[in-house]
């Protein structure tokens, strides 16, 4: 396998963030192998239909950069996904139980998914590197 081919299939798969390559697919308008061989390299993002790379920008909220150059090893979005379902669940609980427990609970959860959140962008920006 080449670099680029490496580096390109941890990229997208840091990205994906749990969603299979076929849910990737479905919401930029393409297939599940064509997912897969752009995660291989196979085929390049640089390559894709311009509809298709402004879909999957938009899906994985990141820039053009990012999506074609950037090296992403230092990212964990499973981290930020836990955290978002732990605060979704907390919603859910404080709704139900509105009481001064669920609510520190609740705040301490979104503290921790702002501080996860800020680690993403710097992890973000470290890959990005300086531009000039």
């Amino acid at each position: 396998m080449r670099v680029y081919a490496s580096r390109r299939m941890d990229a997208m798969n840091r990205l994906r963030a749990g969603m299979t390559q076929a849910e990737l697919a479905r919401a930029i308008g393409t297939t599940q192998s064509h997912v897969s061989e752009y995660e291989s390299g196979a085929r390049r993002i640089e390559t894709m239909p311009a509809g298709e790379f402004v879909r999957l920008k938009a899906v994985l909220d990141v820039t053009d950069a990012l999506l074609l150059d950037a090296d992403l090893s230092g990212i964990d979005p499973d981290a930020v996904a836990a955290a978002e379902n732990r605060v979704a669940r907390l919603r859910r609980r404080l709704r139900r139980r509105r009481d001064r427990a669920s609510f520190d609970l609740l705040v301490e959860a979104e503290l921790d998914l702002a501080r996860r959140m800020d680690e993403r962008e710097a992890a973000v920006a470290r890959a990005m590197g300086p531009r000039a």
